[in-house]
């Protein structure tokens, strides 16, 4: 089932201007899960989007009117979390970890991927820099976070509105942690250090004290390989999806 949310992200994962079609299908990913709580009239106010901008995206979503795309969010919204149990049903962090490439222990794995979600759980919105493939990998997590409450959204150069504040988590997924520390230098003006960052990468300079550039770094193996890469992401990013699952969202909601 291609639930309201995917589309949406199709939307805002995908556009390359600032439009009301990128406000407004940002707007629904920062509040979700609020949508099925407010009227037409106050998500006019709360978005500042005029109601024929609205219309007019959820038109293009294939909905006729305002309330069928309401209704069509709170269900897909149980919707989605069922899905998402009955995906994790015998899953197990500690399995996951046994069968990835890594060049430390399992429990050192755990440990690091127990801080990720921690800071995950602690960001007011989680903010994804990253190249082009690795973004597109990163959609199932970015769908199963936004679905749990957590916003995550990619960050895109076009918005200048966007600046970075406390509260904020980037994360950075580059190989070789030149794409971080040239976004650090190209956005310094939009406050970038105030929000806190975590760097997925294969290079092992960035986790030495003398050239950390982020708060926290996780170190896959490989040399740089690109698909290699790529399919470390996958399956971070998988990781990330049942360990945040099981150790936050359960614990919050039963």
């Amino acid at each position: 089932m291609d639930v309201t949310l995917a589309k949406i992200l199709k939307f805002l994962n995908g556009a390359i201007a600032y439009d009301d079609d990128y406000k407004f299908a940002l707007f629904c990913a920062m509040h979700y899960i609020e949508l099925c709580d407010w009227t037409l009239e106050e998500v006019i106010e709360k978005s500042n989007i005029k109601e024929e901008s609205i219309l007019s995206f959820i038109g293009k979503l294939g909905f006729k009117n305002y309330d069928e795309f309401y209704e069509r969010v709170c269900n897909h919204q149980m919707a989605r979390l069922d899905q998402i149990r009955a995906r994790m049903i015998g899953l197990s962090s500690e399995d996951f970890v046994r069968d990835m490439e890594k060049d430390v222990t399992d429990e050192e794995m755990l440990i690091h991927v127990s801080r990720i979600c921690e800071e995950i759980d602690q960001a007011d919105r989680v903010i994804i820099v990253g190249a082009l493939y690795p973004m597109s990998i990163g959609v199932e997590f970015q769908t199963d976070l936004i679905t749990f409450g957590k916003p995550v959204i990619q960050f895109k150069a076009f918005d200048k509105t966007m600046t970075f504040k406390k509260g904020d988590l980037i994360i950075f997924i580059s190989a070789t942690g030149r794409a971080m520390r040239g976004f650090l230098a190209a956005y310094e003006h939009k406050n970038v250090g105030d929000a806190d960052s975590i760097l997925i990468t294969q290079n092992p300079i960035y986790t030495r004290p003398d050239n950390k550039i982020a708060k926290f770094v996780l170190q896959v193996p490989g040399r740089f390989d690109g698909i290699n890469f790529n399919y470390q992401i996958m399956k971070i990013f998988d990781l990330l999806r049942i360990h945040y699952y099981q150790q936050y969202y359960l614990r919050k909601t039963y």
